[in-house]
């Protein structure tokens, strides 16, 4: 029997309405990270993203937990436990960058008078939350020494593969495109939430309705062919499940 879970939470994929969801389902003690347990201060996001302090947790606690969630690439599962189940949601390249380039805009003074374009030029933004992302989650590898997955990577043919592979290990994969039906999968599979759950809940959804050029669809769309790619890949593993 299937009881322990890691959550892969790939940004603005519906990976926090998912995140609000298990807490229907477990204590908030089984799920890391949890407050007052593993954030030390309300604002301490280092719980949600930083790869050594997770692998560093105390054995007491790792027992602890049930399920593990937060931003954190795939090789982390093979470094903490390879027996723990993972799940995953992927989101249409272009309209996961769009929704990522408003939340920066909505929330950074910097940029709040730019258009979105601006906020996609930004290098370090276009680095860290936007170029392959997706992809980026899947083929980091610890020899990349990475403390966590907001850090520049060049993508090759070769990581893509590699990207493909461990989704393909993936336990159960959704897209945001169609997350009842994730939603639906992940009870059938688990048994989890026996009394329903709200396919229609949402947590941090972008509400604005800045234009989007079409020219401009199409430039997010060739800088991120792999995260194309690795998405209609995704397409193609849910059809098996």
């Amino acid at each position: 029997m299937i009881d322990r879970f890691f959550f892969i939470h790939v940004m603005k994929t519906a990976g926090t309405t998912f995140a609000r969801q298990l807490q229907q389902q477990f204590p908030a003690e089984e799920i890391y990270p949890a407050r007052g347990i593993d954030w030390r201060s309300p604002s301490d996001v280092e719980a949600y993203i930083n790869i050594p302090r997770l692998l560093a947790l105390a054995p007491e606690r790792r027992s602890q937990i049930r399920v593990y969630t937060g931003h954190f690439p795939f090789m982390v599962r093979d470094l903490l436990d390879p027996g723990l189940a993972t799940l995953t949601v992927l989101r249409e390249p272009v309209d996961r960058t769009i929704s990522i380039l408003k939340q920066f805009k909505r929330r950074e003074a910097r940029f709040r008078d730019l258009p979105l374009e601006a906020v996609y030029d930004d290098r370090p933004i276009f680095r860290f939350f936007v170029e392959n992302h997706q992809t980026k989650v899947f083929c980091l590898a610890p020899e990349d020494e990475e403390v966590a997955i907001n850090c520049g990577m060049d993508i090759d043919d070769a990581r893509y593969a590699r990207a493909r592979e461990n989704l393909a290990r993936v336990d159960a994969v959704g897209i945001t495109e169609a997350y009842g039906d994730f939603l639906a999968e992940v009870r059938r599979r688990f048994g989890w939430w026996p009394d329903g759950v709200d396919v229609d809940q949402r947590e941090n959804v972008s509400t604005e309705d800045w234009d989007v050029a079409p020219s401009f669809r199409a430039r997010i769309a060739a800088d991120n062919r792999y995260d194309v790619e690795l998405y209609e890949y995704a397409r193609e593993l849910i059809r098996r499940q």
